[in-house]
């Protein structure tokens, strides 16, 4: 009876699935604590994070030269519409 029971569980798919998640979470929990030393990471992502930093003036007066290009012609093509309404009338 035991036996059965113990088979028909084992069998079913939420069962696998959930011995299948356990196992991998339990892997990447043991990856995760035997890495050790961190200072490379940590040292990459400061890099990182001022490398970065040295882009955001020049992207913010990209996006202005952008955002500059947009308003002219969104200008000039009203004054065109404007233009053309007025002499149809």
């Amino acid at each position: 009876m035991l036996r059965r029971l113990i088979r028909k569980t084992l069998s079913a798919k939420k069962t696998q699935m959930l011995m299948l998640m356990l196992l991998g979470g339990v892997t990447t929990v043991m990856a995760q604590n035997s890495a050790g030393d961190y200072s490379a990471g940590t040292t990459a992502l400061a890099t990182v994070t001022e490398e970065i930093a040295k882009y955001v003036p020049i992207m913010v007066k990209l996006c202005y030269a952008i955002a500059g290009v947009v308003a002219i012609v969104g200008a000039i093509s009203v004054y065109i519409a404007m233009s053309a309404s007025v002499m149809v009338a």
